[in-house]
């Protein structure tokens, strides 16, 4: 018996309109891991958000979210990690997803950091959110 084979990827045509953020790694010790990883590893801190146990570090040309979890919420593992991707429009990338069939939610405003986003899942259940500044000169806080 034959196993039928995946397509084969192809590249999207043009320039990336997508840019990887941030991965984010949710930790049941916020504290002292980001501390280890500011200490030990020797990351810089862009944002630190005790009060939401969040950290934004720098790690060269790419940035580490640390998301503190309460106690007793900790998730499986595959659910501790996140892909955070930057896109100029997310409506236009919402579109493109559904249109693949992707299982995508109504956008989701956070006024309070200024950004829209959408969440789904890759195909082994992994978490990805694609985001949208409401200000685009908002993301110069983050430029690298």
């Amino acid at each position: 018996m034959i196993e039928p084979t995946d397509p084969a990827p192809t590249a999207a045509p043009g320039p990336s309109r997508i840019e990887l953020f941030m991965t984010v790694i949710r930790v049941a010790r916020w504290p002292s891991t980001v501390r280890w990883y500011i200490d030990i590893l020797g990351l810089a801190p862009v944002l630190l958000d005790e009060a939401h146990e969040f950290a934004l570090l720098s790690a060269g040309g790419g940035r580490v979210g640390l998301q503190g979890v309460k106690e007793g919420q900790m998730t499986p593992a595959r659910n501790r990690v996140r892909l955070v991707f930057q896109v100029d429009d997310l409506d236009r990338e919402r579109n493109r997803l559904l249109d693949a069939g992707l299982d995508v939610g109504e956008p989701i405003e956070n006024h309070d950091e200024g950004y829209r986003e959408i969440r789904f899942q890759d195909p082994e259940g992994y978490s990805l959110r694609f985001f949208a500044w409401d200000d685009p000169a908002r993301a110069l806080a983050f430029a690298r």
